[in-house]
């Protein structure tokens, strides 16, 4: 990466510093925070006193994989006061920032206006603030998909076991940011390379889901029964659309407008659709879109159509957004 390109991404973490930071210390609790905040808690005092047990078996929030709650654990396990609400708060969402930041790096690296599109973006901005499930898995998914693309010829083992990692990684953090990896096995040549990422990405998923350890068939059947449980409870339902109206509305400058008192997620939004009209020929925009499309139709078909959720499209959108203004430089990195 040359010196330019270096000075786009730092640009564009900088300004992710100025969204996010003022959002993550003014933002108050949200619906879902205080469950994710007590089960992080919960996975840090298991950790603390070596219960594997209780490690496995949650008792909060038992539907989603255990891997975030475990880091925010463990981090919040090393604070003199690990039962203080503000500092477990600060903690779990100081992760979230973090992991949020990475992310808009790697975008810059990318394509500069993709960092910038994502550095701004307020779904991105919110969930990457607060302490939801999303902004880890997001960037573990993210890193494999990028990595995929860029190094889908090469022949170095290392690679594809780096990648396969990162998707298990993404998995074990929340199942929704998985599923961009069908895309990625789609796109790779080769059955050998498929075959090495799958097999790394179970392994990893195993490996590092906490709530995997207890027997991972049964694990994975209790979740999807929670998850089914939970759809069936909702009393009012969203609109298959709505993950399209939270990608593209603008929702978090309407609910706080104090913290983002202005959108760009529509103006980001159509020149992503212009940036793979104009790459409608090459086959890295046919990957953006699928890696957009097949979690899309998903959530569309799903119950539980939650705002957090489309954080795992906003990437691919950003890198869209790249398409605009790509050079031929660009395009020898990526075709």
């Amino acid at each position: 990466m040359g010196s330019v390109r270096w000075s786009w991404v730092v640009v564009a973490i900088l300004a992710a510093i100025l969204v996010r930071l003022p959002a993550s210390t003014t933002l108050t609790m949200d619906e879902d925070e205080p469950i994710y905040l007590a089960a992080s808690v919960e996975a840090g005092e298991a950790i603390r006193t070596g219960d594997w047990s209780g490690l496995s078996n949650p008792r909060l929030n038992p539907e989603h994989p255990g891997l975030v709650k475990a880091l925010n654990g463990i981090a919040i396990s090393q604070s003199p006061q690990p039962e203080d609400l503000i500092t477990g708060l600060a903690t779990v969402r100081g992760l979230s920032v973090m992991a949020g930041l990475v992310a808009v790096g790697l975008a810059a690296a990318v394509h500069p206006l993709a960092g910038l599109a994502l550095a701004t973006h307020t779904i991105h901005a919110k969930y990457s603030s607060q302490g939801y499930l999303d902004s880890m898995p997001m960037l573990w998914m993210a890193l494999a998909m990028v990595l995929a693309w860029r190094h889908r010829h090469t022949e170095r083992h290392h690679i594809w076991w780096l990648i396969g990692g990162c998707w298990g990684a993404a998995i074990a953090g929340k199942w929704l940011h998985g599923l961009p990896g069908l895309v990625l096995l789609f796109f790779i040549p080769g059955w050998s390379a498929r075959a090495k990422v799958a097999v790394t990405s179970l392994v990893g998923w195993v490996l590092l889901d906490p709530s995997m350890w207890s027997g991972p068939v049964d694990s994975v059947l209790s979740q999807t029964a929670l998850h089914r449980s939970y759809a069936d409870s909702l009393t009012t339902e969203t609109s298959w659309t709505a993950p399209l109206l939270s990608l593209v509305s603008g929702g978090p400058s309407r609910w706080h407008p104090e913290v983002f008192p202005v959108s760009l997620d529509a103006l980001w939004a159509v020149l992503a659709v212009v940036g793979l009209w104009r790459g409608r020929r090459e086959p890295y925009a046919h990957y953006l879109l699928a890696w957009m499309a097949v979690p899309l139709g998903v959530m569309m078909l799903w119950g539980t159509r939650w705002p957090q959720h489309t954080m795992v499209l906003v990437m691919p959108l950003c890198l869209s957004v790249g398409l605009v203004l790509r050079t031929t430089q660009d395009s020898g990195r990526s075709d």
